[in-house]
């Protein structure tokens, strides 16, 4: 916990958007996901189960989708509250913890309910929980009694952790490490050595075998990648206090992951491209700033784990105070920070992202070769996102399929095979063929069993101009006529189309996009433009997954889709014009 003086004066002028949502969270709304305040929902609806019987499947969660009732339950909203007392010595922030506390405790018995069903929610709790006890010691709420209780309940929620560890193991993703980050710090803060040794153990194994040696990890998202950094930075504030540090395989991983995340970070507001599966999870909001703004977490790990600031002074360095890595004088890392894994084009002021993957873990999105392109702090060509998980369809995990990619999709098809919510079988696999200063090619293998192969080239030829070649080719002797739609996902800004040139008018300046292609066939090509799942321009029908775009979970905003379709034999091209000023 940073001193209460120096967080005072670090904060002073940066103070009142953070009291205001600590007010927000004083009238019983918080912001899930980062999204719109909403009712603070602790109880759970109807009747509750032993948590053994949600994981059978005996038992309903009691809503569409439990992550709306897992969210709140994280505790993550008590950190805002924890440091707004920090700011300001209001003890209301404390009674209001200690209330919200006592109603959870009283209705979620150790576990029973949907809220014990996920080891990795109940660490996730443990530690907000924990952050949150520490900061309002001090406060008149915080009465003995109040304490001991929450602390024999800490307690059971860390022994609810080890039970699942293993299958957390055999999954060997996000829910490992947090898993492991919790049992460790109810080891650390009840003494009690094996679950400390058992937390560090699984912990470094995790962040070993799920983060590659060039700083991808294995779930292929930022927002996830965002979270094991988090992760990475609590274990490492504990393990310091106790005089241990991260054997040296660990820190050279870390090293690479923040690298990976650094590269792909719009320095002027700290967003990144919305990669894979994003559900939301900022896990410790110990800064201000927007749910998208990765700078807090990208300056403090790169202090831990390059030991430099990424970015010159500034209010992103609260969640460095709070991590105990704000003492440093080293100047700040050189630009650009690079990284192996992002095939990244452009400068400041605009840049452009290729999607070109060689899966070794299991993906996420269907999205080889798509393309992000930013322009003024602000992505030009969007990812859509993931929306949600479970919902009435087409709405369960639809974002995850090619289709709503910056890509090409043949005969209607998937790049991969779809087997379940979050499984692809017969993996897409791309690899980068060129890399010049103001050019890189790749393809990617995904048509092979329709013997088609898919080569894309993104050229940044001038300050604000962009080209994007698509080349559909041939792969042995059988040919036959097949659909080739090309796709890309667009702010929702006024709009006119016409012949083949899509023209957009964003707040300040203009957009062009035109798309030509070379086929044997070009009588049949077909443009559309939809909004929303809505036709706006075009003929036939339109996919009610496409015109959306969902930046955070829970939430979708209307999107310009601009779908080009033809049927041809291959060879197919087609040539994607930007010109931004």
């Amino acid at each position: 916990m940073p001193e209460t003086e120096k967080y005072r004066t670090f904060i002073r002028d940066a103070a009142a958007p953070l009291l205001q949502e600590a007010d927000e969270i004083l009238s019983g709304k918080v912001r899930l996901f980062g999204g719109p305040p909403v009712e603070l929902q602790l109880v759970p609806s109807g009747p509750v189960y032993h948590w053994t019987e949600y994981e059978l499947g005996k038992a309903a969660w009691g809503v569409e989708d439990v992550k709306f009732l897992w969210e709140p339950a994280r505790f993550g909203w008590a950190l805002i509250l924890a440091r707004a007392y920090l700011a300001t010595n209001n003890d209301s922030y404390a009674q209001y913890f200690w209330e919200q506390v006592e109603i959870f405790l009283g209705k979620n018995l150790p576990n029973m309910g949907p809220n014990w069903a996920s080891a990795q929610e109940v660490a996730l709790r443990l530690i907000c929980l924990t952050m949150a006890m520490q900061v309002f010691h001090d406060a008149p709420a915080s009465t003995r009694d109040r304490e001991q209780r929450l602390l024999a309940a800490l307690y059971r929620h860390a022994a609810r952790i080890p039970p699942t560890l293993p299958y957390a193991h055999a999954q060997n993703n996000n829910h490992l490490l947090s898993e492991a980050a919790g049992i460790y710090t109810a080891g650390v803060l009840f003494e009690i050595a094996v679950w400390k040794q058992q937390g560090w153990q699984f912990f470094n194994h995790a962040l070993q075998t799920q983060i590659a040696v060039d700083g991808t990890y294995v779930q292929h998202s930022t927002n996830y990648h965002r979270l094991v950094l988090q992760l990475a930075l609590w274990m490492r504030f504990l393990a310091k206090s106790a005089g241990t540090e991260f054997p040296a395989l660990t820190k050279d991983r870390l090293a690479a992951a923040t690298r990976w995340l650094l590269a792909q970070m719009d320095e002027s507001t700290g967003r990144v491209p919305n990669l894979g599966n994003n559900d939301g999870a900022y896990i410790l909001p110990l800064a201000g700033g927007a749910f998208d703004d990765h700078r807090p977490v990208a300056q403090a790990a790169s202090r831990a784990f390059l030991e430099a600031p990424c970015l010159p002074p500034g209010p992103w360095d609260e969640y460095s105070l709070w991590m105990d890595l704000s003492e440093d004088r080293t100047p700040v890392l050189p630009q650009p920070i690079t990284s192996p894994a992002i095939h990244r084009l452009g400068d400041a002021h605009t840049w452009a992202m290729l999607r070109a993957v060689h899966f070794t873990g299991r993906p996420a999105h269907a999205d080889q070769l798509h393309v992000d392109l930013w322009w003024q702090g602000q992505p030009i060509t969007l990812d859509a996102g993931t929306f949600q998980y479970n919902a009435s369809p087409p709405w369960d995990n639809a974002l995850a399929t090619t289709a709503v990619h910056n890509t090409v999709t043949v005969d209607g098809r998937d790049q991969m095979q779809r087997a379940g919510r979050f499984l692809w079988l017969d993996w897409a696999q791309a690899i980068l063929i060129s890399a010049e200063p103001n050019a890189l090619t790749a393809e990617h293998n995904g048509y092979r069993k329709l013997s088609i192969l898919h080569r894309r080239q993104l050229e940044w030829q001038a300050s604000s101009h962009w080209l994007v070649i698509d080349t559909l080719l041939p792969v042995g002797s059988a040919v036959r006529e097949h659909i080739f739609r090309l796709h890309w996902l667009l702010p929702d800004w006024p709009w006119k189309l016409e012949e083949g040139t899509l023209e957009l008018t964003p707040p300040a300046g203009k957009f062009t996009l035109h798309i030509a292609v070379e086929s044997e066939a070009p009588d049949k090509t077909k443009f559309q433009l939809v909004r929303g799942g809505e036709l706006l321009a075009g003929a036939g029908q339109s996919n009610p997954v496409l015109g959306w775009v969902s930046p955070t979970y829970g939430q979708r905003q209307p999107a310009l889709s601009l779908t080009v379709e033809v049927t041809a034999e291959v060879p197919v091209t087609f040539k994607s014009t930007f010109e931004l000023g």
